[in-house]
């Protein structure tokens, strides 16, 4: 939690004026601070604000300091410039004058001139001081949770900066150290919620500025009418009806049937994207040199009956607008893409129920009720409402691709009081020996088929599903937690990857395929066409934790090594439930000077006499995790760490003396 305070010393009065006394008595009095409203010098009295503390000085010392709790500043002339608090804490409640030396407060002043009455002053100097006046109040315990929250605030932005620039760091050191807990906290920080913009704002500046007479969209515009005209052209609708499964079907090597328009030739108009070439129902397939037929139709053995069958309820979809019956057939995603492709003045160019959804969400609209072709409709009617609001010539295609642009609309999306609100992802997955390629990357999986056939289909796994959720929602953050990253053999996990995690896909840019590797296993469903491309995008991070003691874990090679950045985390002391005496005792088998290190992070460690000369403290220290415990401590120490520590004897990290001062633990 970030400190959202500032600290600021006032003065009573100047030395030896004659005003003091009667000050110092209305300051107290009115529990508040003052200035009189000629005062010259106001320093940056105008800078305080509720919150803030407010150190009094009187005499040259520093006496007492209070929270502020209102400003008020009056018009007339007078003692009228107030600061109250909701009270003073002093040094000495019997002797109000009695205080600290205000020494340093020259070189800590910012923001104001060193003769201001009102000072502002740095937070470090600022605590120090307060502690020196007065420790036991409740406002300087609650200053110092502030400010150690801030520290760890700090200290936690370092580390997701450097991941932020790195793209993938490992977190490593000894065991017990929380090296998982702090990967955990920093993956839940850069994921969390954020505010992006308000969407409306930004769709009306759309239709109310785009620049519809550039030569360029004009063009772009003209190949979106050729390519619907063209297919129109081909497969009219008064043909459906009798169309054949030549015309109609994927897979027989033609780029001009009815499936291969709707997918591919269409693309620009509107993304459809099947899943599987069975959505289709009838399709050729090359390794049996026959049409593969599916759903209604599966069971006819018929060729050409079973296509009559797809043109019948095809046609009496788009001819008769018979669409939300036949959706049991063909699914509501196909025949949205054929209806907009027929009637693109009454449907909307998007077909994904989840990205229309999401279309609506930006709209605050309710569409609990609606069936698939009402939301894609209603979507329409919005468009068709913008473009006579603004009188602009946008075509809902050029609307289409503007929201895929600007929103992440495949993604989770959250609109909150009229702004987009962007969630990111982070899951953990854990290392072991036999983790392979295929468990991490892109494998290959046995399922059984709809004729009830062992069929081998190649899948994308953990790190691929998870970088294309990314790709998909360029505005969140994806984090992915390796837990001992080492205790797998990561170069051939990784495989090609290890070129992706250098070189990222980056949203927004022209690619040029410089950032694709090509990985063993084809995905693509079509036996006509190839897919072994893997992109890692530039809003996925990855975060490893690494065992330092763990000697049978892999050796992570110097390739994998330069793309990763190292941290080290080490054993610490905790403020809470923490057998500090304990680990004090422990501490001592791997460091002598773990005093001075617990003080100062950048001590350098000095071996104990306890560790054997091969060893470095910094990976084999016990881990201050294992010392957080407020009752039945005595059971953690004699059943989980005596048994690693007499574990360390036993593999030579500690020397055999160490077994003596395990005992008497």
């Amino acid at each position: 939690m970030e400190i959202n305070r500032d600290f600021f010393v006032c003065s009573v009065c100047a030395p030896g004026e004659d005003y003091c006394n009667e000050n110092f008595k209305r300051i107290i009095d009115n529990r508040g601070f003052v200035l009189y409203s000629k005062t010259q010098q106001k320093g940056t009295f105008f800078d305080i604000k509720v919150n803030d503390i407010l150190i009094l000085k009187y005499n040259n010392y520093l006496i007492a300091y209070g929270k502020v709790k209102k400003i008020e500043v009056g018009r007339d002339i007078g003692w009228n410039h107030w600061a109250y608090v909701d009270d003073w804490v002093f040094k000495n409640e019997n002797n109000k004058e009695d205080g600290i030396h205000k020494y340093g407060i020259g070189w800590s002043t910012i923001g104001g001139g060193q003769m201001g009455t009102v000072k502002t002053v740095i937070s470090k100097f600022a605590i120090e001081k307060i502690k020196a006046i007065n420790k036991s109040s409740n406002l300087f315990l609650e200053l110092k949770q502030e400010l150690k929250s801030n520290i760890e605030a700090e200290i936690m932005q370092e580390k997701i900066n450097i991941l932020e620039y790195k793209k993938q760091i490992i977190l490593q050191g000894p065991p017990g150290t929380g090296k998982t807990r702090l990967a955990k906290l920093m993956a839940e920080e850069m994921t969390k919620s954020s505010e992006i913009i308000n969407p409306i704002e930004k769709i009306n500046l759309f239709f109310n500025s785009i620049n519809t007479v550039d030569s360029v969209f004009l063009e772009k515009r003209q190949y979106h009418k050729d390519l619907l005209d063209r297919f129109q052209q081909r497969f009219p609708i008064e043909s459906l009806l009798n169309i054949t499964k030549e015309n109609y079907a994927l897979g027989t090597g033609s780029n001009d049937s009815f499936c291969w328009w709707i997918e591919r030739g269409l693309k620009p108009l509107g993304y459809y994207f099947p899943g599987s070439a069975r959505s289709y129902l009838l399709f050729w397939k090359k390794s049996i040199e026959d049409y593969s037929k599916h759903g209604f139709v599966k069971a006819i053995d018929d060729n050409d009956e079973a296509m009559g069958k797809i043109a019948e309820k095809l046609n009496e979809a788009v001819k008769d607008k018979n669409y939300a019956d036949l959706s049991k057939y063909f699914g509501y995603s196909f025949l949205l893409k054929v209806l907009h492709s027929y009637y693109p003045s009454e449907f909307f160019p998007i077909n994904s129920i989840v990205c229309i959804e999401n279309a609506l969400k930006i709209f605050n609209v309710d569409y609990s009720n609606l069936n698939p072709f009402e939301k894609n409709i209603k979507l329409q009617e919005i468009y068709l409402q913008k473009k006579n609001e603004y009188n602009s010539d946008i075509t809902n295609i050029e609307f289409m691709r503007f929201l895929f642009d600007q929103f992440e609309l495949k993604g989770n999306m959250e609109i909150d009081s009229n702004k987009l609100i962007t969630k990111g992802k982070y899951k953990i997955v854990q290392f072991h020996p036999s983790f392979s390629y295929e468990d991490f990357v892109r494998g290959i999986s046995a399922k059984t088929n709809s004729e009830n056939k062992v069929a081998y289909k190649v899948e994308d796994r953990i790190l691929m599903e998870f970088a294309n959720e990314a790709l998909d929602n360029s505005k969140s953050k994806y984090v992915l937690i390796i837990d001992e990253i080492n205790r797998a053999n990561l170069s051939s996990v990784l495989g090609e990857l290890i070129y992706a995690l250098e070189y990222r896909y980056k949203h927004g840019f022209d690619n040029n395929g410089e950032n694709e590797v090509e990985s063993l296993y084809d995905i693509s469903e079509d036996e006509n066409e190839s897919n072994r491309i893997l992109k890692l995008p530039d809003n996925l991070y990855i975060i490893g934790t690494m065992n330092t003691a763990d000697r049978s874990a892999g050796h992570i090679d110097y390739a994998i090594r330069r793309r990763f950045a190292f941290l080290n985390i080490l054993p610490e002391i905790l403020d809470q439930n923490f057998q500090i005496d304990k680990f004090k005792e422990v501490s001592k088998l791997f460091v002598s000077n773990h005093d001075e290190y617990i003080k100062d992070k950048k001590t350098v460690l000095i071996k104990s006499d306890y560790l054997s000369e091969e060893f470095k403290p910094e990976d084999v220290w016990l881990g201050h995790s294992y010392f957080i415990s407020e009752d039945d401590f005595d059971i953690r120490m004699e059943y989980e760490i005596k048994p690693l520590l007499y574990e360390y004897v036993k593999d030579g990290i500690l020397k055999q003396s160490a077994e003596k001062i395990i005992n008497e633990l």
